[in-house]
């Protein structure tokens, strides 16, 4: 079990780096854009930015799942090219059409997402013109990097990955800063680290490429990816529409813009647990199919709900200690990191980040969708939670604003997980390891609390080390196995 679980971290890692590398762009962006534009332009580039989410959703009909699972399952090769050539050929028309949708019908996308005034600015339509390209090289991309994931080729996956954000951070810097191309400079840097992801990702393309098409392979494929349709746009609605609601809900129209700016500068501070997500899903995937006909791949799967949620808790402590005294950091010659204009967004994060730890073991608890070919519950699952978290927006942002965009987060990623739980626990029962989740949910609950009454009373060097001690008290109180504390002792 410890080797199974030693492998899925080092592919976790190396797939996180990749991935942590590409979403800390917005991260190491995020001081630059409080400083040079105001919470009402940032509020119209998150808007632009769930445009491109909901596309991208869109475009995909959850075929990137579909040909992992059918890819990582298939053991001839031939027929491996086979499959992978009739996703991608499909995928390559369909994107086609739905850029063109975007590009020749701008306005109306437009006056959908931002409510701007008829007939928008120039930049306006220029910079939808980029996010259609966007969508487009970005959706091209998805496959290859499937494949990457798919045939272990962590290391290419990462240096994909890598380069793209790296192009757009320097572009972006280039453009916004030092051309003060503005809101478009941004998605122009987008379009270009796009383009330069899909060129390193060329070679694998080409190189599995076959002039084929099966539609047996379609039907499966769409079988099994379409039900992920509906469920990644209730994600998409869970994470970006109270952008929306409290820019349409909060009056005057600049007082919403501005308030969607103040939001998204917290909300993406608090997706980094998400990104940490992320980076272990693209390892954990292609992991539990690999290892399912294993004798012990329920205690596998088991255990590595325990570890991840020790580490992701551990991760939250410490964010949620040190995000104040890091943005409020005063750097010469420039400022506090984050423009005191946007400190008031920074309530939400430890709400924010809260909601991202029900995320991550949703993730884990998906093992017994694929393995049991359950993805048509899911809709339903993310639907219900997506619902929720529209009805506790409408009902109470024109009371509470931002705060209750964060809530409405953390109750949907909840019972989303809860629900997912209790379905396919039916289907594929796994021997989760219960006391233990509760033993360092108790613990790291009251190092929290513990930390929050000593920064309230100007003592926050005790929060400080008590975050960074959570590790030494889950061993003090017991929550290490006889086999765990052993495999400790011989590291020593």
């Amino acid at each position: 079990m410890f080797n199974s679980i030693k492998q899925l971290t080092g592919q976790a890692v190396t797939y996180g780096l990749g991935h942590v590398m590409t979403r800390l762009v917005p991260f190491l962006l995020l001081p630059v854009f409080t400083h040079l534009l105001p919470p009402g332009q940032y509020g119209v580039q998150t808007l632009y930015y769930m445009l491109i989410a909901v596309m991208m959703e869109v475009v995909r009909l959850g075929q990137d799942i579909a040909l992992l699972r059918y890819y990582v399952l298939e053991k001839d090769s031939d027929r491996r090219k086979v499959i992978f050539s009739t996703v991608f050929w499909g995928m390559l028309i369909f994107s086609t059409l739905l850029g063109g949708m975007l590009w020749f019908f701008d306005e109306f996308w437009i006056k959908l997402f931002l409510g701007a005034e008829q007939p928008p600015q120039e930049w306006m339509i220029y910079t939808l013109h980029l996010c259609a390209m966007i969508v487009w090289l970005d959706n091209i991309s998805a496959f290859p990097l499937v494949l990457m994931r798919a045939e272990n080729r962590a290391k290419l996956f990462v240096f994909a990955k890598l380069s793209g954000a790296v192009v757009q951070t320097l572009l972006t810097l280039l453009f916004l800063v030092w051309m003060g191309r503005g809101i478009p400079g941004i998605f122009e840097a987008n379009v270009i680290s796009a383009a330069v992801t899909l060129l390193i990702c060329l070679p694998t393309i080409l190189k599995r490429l076959k002039p084929a098409f099966s539609l047996s392979i379609v039907t499966a494929c769409i079988a099994f990816g379409l039900p992920n349709l509906p469920n990644s746009l209730f994600v998409v609605v869970i994470e970006l529409a109270d952008r929306k609601i409290l820019a349409a809900l909060i009056k005057p129209a600049a007082a919403g813009l501005a308030e969607v700016g103040l939001y998204s500068a917290g909300y993406k501070l608090g997706l980094f647990l998400s990104i940490v997500a992320m980076g272990f899903r693209y390892a954990w995937q292609p992991f539990f199919l690999q290892i399912s006909e294993r004798p012990d791949a329920r205690e596998v799967y088991g255990r590595v709900l325990t570890y991840y949620m020790t580490i992701t808790v551990y991760l939250y402590l410490l964010l949620t200690a040190f995000i104040e005294p890091l943005a409020t950091w005063n750097i010469p010659g420039i400022g506090p990191l984050i423009n005191p204009e946007y400190w008031s967004g920074l309530k939400v994060f430890p709400v924010v980040l809260f909601a991202q730890l029900f995320n991550g073991a949703f993730a884990v608890f998906m093992v017994g969708v694929y393995l049991k070919k359950k993805m048509h519950a899911i809709p339903f699952i993310t639907g219900i939670a997506a619902i929720l978290n529209l009805s506790i927006n409408f009902a109470l942002v024109p009371h509470y604003g931002m705060w209750a965009s964060a809530w409405a987060t953390v109750a949907a990623y909840a019972s989303m997980t809860i629900l997912l739980y209790i379905y396919i626990q039916r289907y594929y029962p796994i021997p989760w390891e219960w006391k233990r989740l509760a033993h360092l949910t108790l613990v790291g609950g009251i190092v929290y609390a513990l930390s929050a009454v000593s920064q309230k009373y100007g003592l926050g060097w005790i929060g400080y080390v008590l975050c960074i001690s959570y590790p030494f008290m889950l061993l003090v109180t017991g929550l290490a196995t006889p086999g765990e504390k052993a495999r400790l002792r011989l590291k020593h």
